[in-house]
């Protein structure tokens, strides 16, 4: 009896090793970020699943979740160039990436980021209306843009973060959203430094 329940225990741990390593080999369907809804391909290439898994660490939506993300992809000399459009329900704007894939590495090349929440536009132009030199600038110069600087961009001028920039015609100030304040001002083309 005893010889019998050691070979009944010995199959089902075979059974069980046998179920987890098959389990473990078969390759996870990748899964998109929380913050991505809907993600639509135009001449989807091969090996899309790789390229979107890079792509999900190098899109980074500001304080909304991106309802539609349209890819294409298309062939250059330097390898699959490829345009990202993401599209959000609380602004009317987009946020557009552009990046090169080699076959193994994902290179950010360009980028224009205004899918900002109204809220937030909004407040990055009353921060920038409060500096003095961009108010007496924009007194009647209309709407402005508002759009976001990723930490690589932005280290250039201020710190490595997240920054927004607001522009009028020729002035620009660049916030710090963290900090509420404008950490540069530009005025038609020429640095007129901080606040």
């Amino acid at each position: 009896m005893a010889t019998k329940i050691k070979i009944v225990i010995g199959l089902i741990v075979i059974i069980l090793t046998i179920g987890i390593g098959f389990s473990l080999s078969q390759k996870q369907p990748d899964v998109k970020p929380s913050w991505m809804h809907q993600v639509q391909w135009s001449d989807k290439p091969d090996g899309a699943a790789k390229i979107e898994e890079l792509l999900w660490t190098e899109l980074t939506p500001y304080k909304i979740e991106y309802e539609t993300v349209n890819i294409s992809a298309s062939t250059a000399s330097e390898g699959l160039r490829l345009k990202v459009i993401a599209t959000a329900k609380d602004t009317d704007k987009q946020d557009i990436y552009d990046f090169v894939y080699d076959g193994k590495e994902l290179l950010l090349t360009g980028y224009l980021l205004e899918a900002i929440p109204f809220q937030y536009r909004n407040e990055a132009i009353g921060i920038a209306l409060g500096n003095q030199k961009v108010a007496a600038s924009v007194s009647s110069a209309g709407a402005p843009t508002v759009r976001r600087i990723l930490p690589k961009t932005s280290e250039k001028f201020y710190a490595p973060k997240t920054l927004l920039s607001v522009t009028w015609g020729g002035v620009s100030a660049l916030i710090d959203p963290d900090e509420q304040k404008v950490v540069q001002v530009w005025k038609a083309g020429a640095q007129q430094g901080n606040k």
